[in-house]
């Protein structure tokens, strides 16, 4: 008995070991531990390439791309800071649940403005798209949504 409780909790593992690594790997996988820079650079070209931007566009893409990383980059302490506090707050004996959403609000306001950042991005990148690249993305983001995993 003891036998078959091993033998199943061993191929239950390694059926869900085989089924993260697959919804895991992805176009994206190669690019794990990659800095910042290379990634958005990628996936630019992706966006271009998928899109078929026209010089212009590229340009634009650039601007807003641009615009990103260097708030990624002014943001980096502040989300340093914020894994500092936490750990802090964890390595407590107990832990104070107004502390918590002290910090969890000073994350919140943080996602409200990049959030806002972001939609001001989206919107102008929708507004230099052709109708026809607005289609095939629309297309592209509904045929992202079928094919993954867990859905």
């Amino acid at each position: 008995m003891k036998k078959k409780r091993i033998l199943i909790a061993v191929i239950v593992f390694v059926t869900l070991a085989l089924v993260l690594a697959a919804c895991g790997h992805s176009r994206f996988a190669g690019y794990h531990g990659v800095s910042p820079e290379k990634r958005v650079e990628w996936v630019k070209q992706h966006i271009s390439d998928e899109l078929n931007l026209d010089a212009a566009q590229n340009a634009k893409l650039d601007a807003i791309a641009e615009d990103l990383m260097t708030r990624r980059k002014k943001m980096a302490p502040e989300r340093e800071k914020g894994r500092l506090e936490l750990a802090a707050l964890v390595r407590t004996d107990t832990l104070n649940r107004a502390d918590l959403e002290q910090l969890v609000d000073k994350k919140r306001a943080h996602i409200e403005e990049v959030i806002d950042v972001v939609m001001d991005h989206a919107v102008e990148f929708h507004q230099m798209l052709t109708p026809e690249q607005r289609t095939l993305l629309a297309e592209k983001i509904e045929k992202h949504e079928k094919g993954r995993c867990w859905r």
